[in-house]
């Protein structure tokens, strides 16, 4: 007889819990599709900046390369 009584605490403690659960797996869910989306956007900031690095790579070689070319040519009129 104690357990019918107790049957319907029991029952709104296990309804609880589990409305608990379901609702921090909702947050917790919510929070990683939140992060996904930062780091989505932060990966391509990063090959963005990869780009831009691989541009400015190649001017200083192109740079380092006329330089060269430059001072090539002016000993080469020198020794002429």
């Amino acid at each position: 007889m104690q357990i019918l009584k107790a049957l319907p605490l029991i029952a709104s403690i296990f309804v609880t819990v589990v409305a608990g659960v379901k609702w921090l797996y909702g947050q917790i869910k919510e929070d990683r599709n939140h992060y996904e989306k930062l780091y989505q956007q932060k990966q391509a900031e990063v090959e963005e900046l990869k780009d831009q690095i691989n541009i400015l790579k190649i001017k200083i070689v192109k740079l380092k390369a006329s330089k060269d070319a430059f001072f090539d040519g002016k000993q080469k009129q020198n020794d002429s």
